[in-house]
């Protein structure tokens, strides 16, 4: 028997603190938070986003991606597309965001490549799915207590 807490959300939160501290150091250089990298990898994974659409493929709300986007933008790494109509505009990785993206990438990489190293490939897709899983029975569980 594990001296753990048999707590699934404790377990959950202390692996993300402890990897969120790896992956913090690997970008700690470039400015750029564990967030914010994940901001850049979407906008340029599917060529810019809305505000809504965007929080809800990070699992975050609106307001906190507004904060965040805003923050972004001020440092000039993203950008807002207007569009005639307000519910089309689009943030968008800017020039100098690219370069800051493609900097903080390496130290990403580094850092995935440990992780990955450390647990073998197959364990880390089992760990991939098994928080899909979990992902799931979380939105499942929500539903059942409304």
């Amino acid at each position: 028997m594990s001296d753990d807490l048999n707590c699934t959300c404790y377990r959950l939160r202390r692996a993300d603190r402890r990897l969120s501290r790896l992956y913090e150091a690997a970008l700690a250089d470039t400015g750029v938070s564990i967030v914010q990298f994940a901001v850049f990898a979407e906008l340029e994974r599917l060529g810019g986003l809305g505000i809504s659409a965007l929080a809800k493929r990070l699992g975050t709300d609106r307001t906190t991606m507004t904060r965040t986007l805003d923050r972004m933008e001020g440092l000039g790494w993203v950008a807002v597309q207007k569009a005639d109509d307000a519910r089309l505009q689009r943030h968008v990785v800017t020039e100098a965001g690219r370069k800051v993206f493609r900097d903080a990438w390496r130290g990403w990489r580094r850092t995935e490549t440990a992780i990955a190293k450390a647990m073998g490939g197959e364990r880390l897709a089992l760990l991939w799915e098994l928080l899909g899983e979990a992902e799931k029975a979380a939105r499942a569980a929500n539903v059942a207590a409304e």
